[in-house]
């Protein structure tokens, strides 16, 4: 009876425990500051392309493509040295950088009043981000205990989510009453902010760098990281679902907007209460993750998990209620993080210390390739196939899709158990 009853006061504990380590909090608080930040240089950035062009839908659209770009482009050279370098000071100087081009954007948009200026803004602040990401995930094992790692990445995934929350009451006001250079310096402040947090880590001496072989140039990196991949079914499976997951991602997000305004008939604002849906869904789930760990540590869950995305995707197609949509909007959004929080822990656990940030990089450079091929072909199927017919479409790939990568990860690696050690 006693165990029992310490079990399960350790599970629903598990959340507030990790949200109660110190080195997690300062963490979590500085990116969820730096995603605030990023939510008022949204707006901001989308007041001057109205400015500029009156176009918002073309100009946002190329502003989401050079904000992933980056992850493709700097791929190669971020596996080169984020294994490298004390990860904690590269993620300080990524906060750094974006601080700088933050702030320096209105007097360089002012000199040159181009909408190729804005594109050079995301572009850099996406290069900082390429950096930034794979040096946070590998370096999360760090600063949480083993069994806690599951709903560190569940919490930590929701950053974005609390500051979109909390920003859309006041990042159009902002905007509006203090201009748009405010929300730029707002956003270089944020990214103050997260560096401080950062450089109060709590880190053993030479704890948040990976100590490893000199570096090699970055294709050549490249080649031996995809190399070892392929002698590594499990990491290689987990890499792929993830890049996969992304692009049936890319694909859903214009499909989405057009059902909410096409078939349901929503307005601008109804279309983003939906998908405040999502987002709520996304924050239940990170929540049900923390709260009871163990449930979803298997390698198969969020494979499970996409063929779920795929039957709430099949579902919104026989409603056209956005009262009835809600709801498999919010399942929809419980099931993303379900998939991509586990695939962040399961290569955080199989992957050693020394090259967990370089796999996390080639991991960037595939998600962002199919999340870049799916915008660019979302127009098409839509126009052939229509809001409904791309959402059944979607549906069957994520099922398959599931049920594919399902097959490769109980395979299980092709060679015999130990580190990645080609990549050195």
């Amino acid at each position: 009876m006693d165990s029992g009853a310490t079990s399960d006061r350790l599970r629903r504990s598990a959340f507030l425990e990790t949200v109660s380590i110190p080195n997690y909090a300062r963490l979590l608080v500085g990116q969820i500051i730096a995603a605030f930040g990023d939510r008022i240089n949204q707006a901001a950035l989308l007041a001057i392309v109205v400015y500029v062009t009156g176009n918002t839908a073309k100009y946002s659209a190329d502003i989401t493509f050079f904000g992933v770009l980056p992850y493709v482009a700097f791929g190669p050279f971020a596996m080169a040295f984020v294994d490298r370098l004390d990860r904690r000071r590269a993620m300080v100087g990524a906060d750094l950088a974006r601080a700088l081009f933050a702030a320096a954007f209105p007097a360089v948009f002012l000199a040159v009043p181009h909408p190729y200026m804005v594109y050079a803004l995301v572009f850099l602040m996406g290069a900082c981000g390429a950096i930034f990401t794979p040096c946070r995930l590998a370096l999360l094992p760090r600063l949480t205990p083993p069994n806690l790692l599951l709903p560190a990445n569940a919490i930590a995934s929701q950053a974005g989510t609390i500051a979109t929350l909390a920003s859309l009451p006041v990042a159009g006001w902002i905007v509006e009453n203090f201009g748009r250079t405010s929300g730029f310096l707002i956003n270089a402040a944020t990214y103050l902010a997260s560096a401080f947090f950062l450089l109060r880590l709590a880190l053993p001496c030479g704890a948040a760098a990976a100590r490893v072989a000199p570096s090699l140039r970055p294709m050549q990196e490249l080649r031996l990281g995809l190399e070892d991949l392929a002698r590594r079914r499990d990491v290689a499976s987990s890499v792929a679902a993830y890049a996969a997951a992304q692009g049936l991602v890319g694909l859903f997000l214009p499909a989405f907007f057009s059902y909410a305004i096409d078939v349901l008939g929503q307005t601008v604002g109804g279309t983003y209460l939906l998908f405040g849906a999502i987002g709520l869904g996304t924050g239940l789930g990170a929540v049900w993750m923390g709260s009871r760990p163990e449930r979803f540590e298997g390698a198969l869950w969020p494979l499970f998990m996409m063929g779920v995305c795929g039957a709430g995707m099949w579902a919104l197609t026989l409603v056209f209620n956005p009262w009835a949509a809600a709801p498999i909007l919010g399942v929809i959004g419980c099931g993303v993080v379900m998939v991509l929080a586990p695939m962040d822990t399961f290569l955080q656990r199989r992957v050693p210390d020394q090259f967990r940030g370089r796999v996390f990089a080639v991991r960037g450079i595939f998600w962002g390739v199919a999340f870049l091929v799916a915008l660019q072909f979302s127009k098409a199927i839509l126009f052939h196939l229509g809001a409904l017919g791309t959402l059944r479409a979607l549906a069957l790939g994520s099922v398959a899709a599931g049920l594919l990568f399902a097959r490769l990860q109980r395979g299980g690696p092709r060679r015999r158990q130990g580190p990645v050690s080609n990549m050195s």
